[in-house]
């Protein structure tokens, strides 16, 4: 068992420190760079909550999708990819309704994770 408090809920404290004492300090000049990377601990954030997981399922959707196994991610990946260069993806191709259900959901999780603002403004 990890110690407490965990990884996502340090940069969670780290954060609203910074938000809350550091932010406020700075000059308006300097305040985009402090944002951005308290962005970037957002994210981190999420993706220590999430795990591996949604990499887990992507991976399996890809072997499915692609019917191999033994597949890893980033081949997985490159194998969809040239699929859809050859015109799997096109309108009237007969995997097109899996590779966009795949592409959609697989672009959900990366934006829940980035940006999941976006999400909650799509409903």
């Amino acid at each position: 068992m990890r110690e407490q408090p965990r990884g996502d809920m340090l940069l969670a404290s780290a954060r609203q420190l910074l938000r809350d004492e550091v932010l406020p300090a700075l000059p308006a000049e300097r305040k985009h760079a402090l944002l951005m990377a308290m962005n970037a601990m957002s994210i981190a954030e999420r993706q220590l909550r999430n795990g591996d997981g949604p990499e887990a399922r992507e991976l399996a959707a890809l072997r499915e999708l692609l019917d191999d196994g033994k597949l890893s991610l980033a081949d997985g990946s490159r194998s969809l990819a040239a699929l859809i260069r050859a015109g799997e993806g096109d309108p009237g191709a007969p995997r097109r309704a899996a590779i966009l259900a795949h592409l959609r959901k697989v672009g959900e999780q990366r934006v829940a994770e980035s940006n999941p603002k976006a999400l909650a403004s799509k409903s």
